[in-house]
């Protein structure tokens, strides 16, 4: 097959992958259009002329991801530092599968997910290159064959799975319009003879990748933190206690085991997030949670510091591969809000990044919860001699010992900073779709009561609509 890119800019593009690799730059390039056999010839043009092992190619099939994890799908397969990606097809196309004619409003919603996705990729220092290769009718008839065969439809090489027609008119109509930003425009390549076509949408990317490799980062002022939401926290009684307990325990178990069955042939999914003080019952009580359910149906996930390969992405790169599937349950021991309390406690990200950690952290949990999964986020909440007294009894017991360790007693000099940090979190996160329920936690028994209460009551209402 004829090479259709010059020698000249093959080095450029050459060149430019060193650079980008140099500077530990993550690239993602995202192609869209009506005609998947040219953007697959496309792509395959410009692969041909980068080091393969420094580039991530991924096909989406709207079919496959016009499901609720839709933009989560995309962020797990984006680039690290010094990674060039490309999509061959994207959100986009899912969005567009999923657009029915009558549903504006749902269609403004997900363009609008769309958008805080991108601002977050872009803050987050990918560099975003969006490519429409538009194709009329007319186009594809008389340059089609130069693209490729076409295929049958059945193949998941043919030339898509989408309505053609549907397509262009959502998308130039109505998509395009709505996300064409400064910090994530489109450009547009008018697909025609494929040299020409080839030609234009390399040089695209060559000065694009140029001008974002050369640009000074914009000075811009610390991002305001938005404390509009009420704090649960303020007025709890944290000494709490519930009679009988074996009885409410064993009733709310026996429910949830039951929810969990109606939730398995369900559409949904369910996260259940446990964050609190150090030893104020987290473990106990996704214990007891897990004891009421199908250990077919769930999984723990317990966040510790990122590994070298999560550190190359974005941070909320590594949580987005652990939303639940329908009908699944997902339980975190600790989660995504390490980023506003102990990475800025202990210094591990930027004032910047502090300060921005609320809106990014709201729209992936309007994603989560908009892609049909039930969230819910506890706070578990004790005094500090109730801590004390549990680090004590720890260090006592043989069988605790290993729960206590040196940080551990180091946080809790930090107690004052660590209580303004929460309440922070508080009233800057706990929004109308993933609110945040305060466990009151000085009595075990209570907090294990009310967790389990939480989820059944809310299992049951989500389950009914």
């Amino acid at each position: 097959m004829q090479a259709l890119i010059p020698d000249h800019l093959e080095s450029k593009l050459n060149q430019l992958q060193q650079r980008i690799l140099t500077s530990g730059l993550p690239v993602l390039i995202v192609f869209e259009g009506s005609c998947g056999r040219v953007i697959g010839r496309v792509n395959s043009e410009i692969i041909r002329c980068l080091e393969p092992r420094g580039v991530i190619y991924n096909y989406f099939d709207p079919a496959d991801v016009a499901g609720g994890g839709t933009i989560l799908d995309f962020l797990l397969q984006t680039p690290g530092k010094g990674q060039i990606g490309l999509c061959d097809r994207s959100w986009y196309s899912s969005i567009i599968e999923r657009t029915v004619d009558n549903e504006k409003e749902e269609l403004e919603s997900m363009l609008e997910r769309s958008n805080d996705f991108e601002r977050y990729l872009v803050q987050n220092g990918v560099f975003l290159i969006k490519i429409i290769l538009r194709a009329t009718d007319s186009a594809i008839e008389e340059y089609g064959p130069q693209y490729g065969p076409d295929a049958p439809w059945r193949s998941f090489l043919s030339i898509d799975h989408i309505d053609p027609v549907k397509y262009r008119a959502v998308m130039f109509d109505r998509v395009r319009e709505k996300t064409d930003t400064k910090y994530a425009p489109w450009h547009v390549v008018v697909v025609r003879d494929i040299g020409e076509t080839v030609l234009e949408t390399v040089e695209t990317i060559i000065g694009a990748i140029e001008d974002g490799l050369s640009a000074k980062p914009p000075v811009s002022p610390l991002s305001k933190m938005d404390r509009r939401y009420p704090n649960p926290r303020k007025e709890k009684r944290i000494d709490e206690s519930c009679f009988p307990y074996e009885d409410i325990m064993n009733r709310l178990s026996e429910e949830l085991g039951e929810l969990q069955m109606e939730l398995s042939v369900s559409d949904r999914s369910m996260a259940i997030c446990f964050e609190g003080w150090d030893a104020s019952g987290k473990g106990s009580c996704i214990k007891h949670v897990c004891h009421a359910l199908n250990p077919r149906g769930y999984r723990v996930v317990q966040t510790k510091a990122p590994t070298e390969e999560e550190a190359r992405h974005t941070y909320l790169w590594r949580f987005s591969g652990n939303v639940p599937e329908k009908g699944h349950i997902t339980i975190y021991d600790r989660t995504w809000y390490g980023r506003m309390m102990v990475e800025h406690i202990e210094g591990f990200c930027t004032e910047e990044e502090y300060a921005r950690s609320p809106s990014e952290i709201n729209a992936f949990e309007k994603i989560i919860v908009g892609g049909g999964t039930i969230l819910l986020k506890f706070w578990l909440d004790i005094t500090p001699d109730e801590q004390f007294s549990r680090f004590k009894k720890r260090t006592k017991d043989p069988l605790k010992r290993w729960k206590i360790t040196d940080e551990d007693w180091r946080n809790r000099e930090k107690w004052d900073d660590y209580e303004a940090h929460v309440d922070v979190m508080m009233e800057s996160t706990n929004t109308r779709c993933a609110p945040w329920t305060v466990v009151e936690s000085n009595n075990k028994k209570y907090a294990r009561v009310k967790v389990l209460k939480t989820i059944v009551e809310t299992l049951r209402s989500e389950l009914d609509k």
